[in-house]
């Protein structure tokens, strides 16, 4: 993500939800925030501690090149999350585009291509190899592991 899109993203989180946040750098670096001091254009200044510390109020300069990832710290409701980010636009682009929210897929189960992936695959090739005519008399087919 780049700098601008970080700076868009942790201004737009009001001051009374910093303190359930945490961030993860690039090296695994784990800090708990307590709050934020100050979004530069080239990195973060914030109050907080790492995770497994009980040493609060130290001041990180973290640049956002160095940011894995944030979150909450604990869970967060679908109500809260489209309370707080409902009204931010989108991250990637410099116009006035709003995030749309993802609706749920109401479609039954099954009904769907399976996402490619190594374990889709494996078990597409693994459908296919026991769905095979048997050509040795004697060998059974083992039963599918769904059942």
């Amino acid at each position: 993500m780049h700098n601008a899109a970080w700076v868009k993203l942790l201004s737009h989180i009001p001051a009374s939800e910093q303190s359930k946040l945490m961030l993860v750098s690039t090296s695994g670096t784990e800090i708990t925030i307590q709050c934020i001091l100050r979004l530069d254009p080239e990195c973060l200044a914030l109050r907080g501690r790492l995770a497994g510390s009980t040493d609060s109020g130290r001041v990180f300069f973290i640049p956002y090149s160095h940011i894995d990832y944030f979150g909450f710290q604990q869970p967060l409701k679908e109500s809260e999350f489209h309370e707080l980010f409902g009204s931010l636009e989108s991250l990637g682009s410099s116009g006035s585009a709003k995030v749309e929210p993802v609706e749920p897929d109401s479609s039954p189960p099954g009904s769907q291509t399976p996402p490619r992936g190594s374990s889709s695959i494996k078990s597409i090739v693994l459908e296919k190899f026991r769905s095979r005519a048997v050509t040795n008399p004697g060998t059974q087919i083992r039963p599918s592991l769904d059942e």
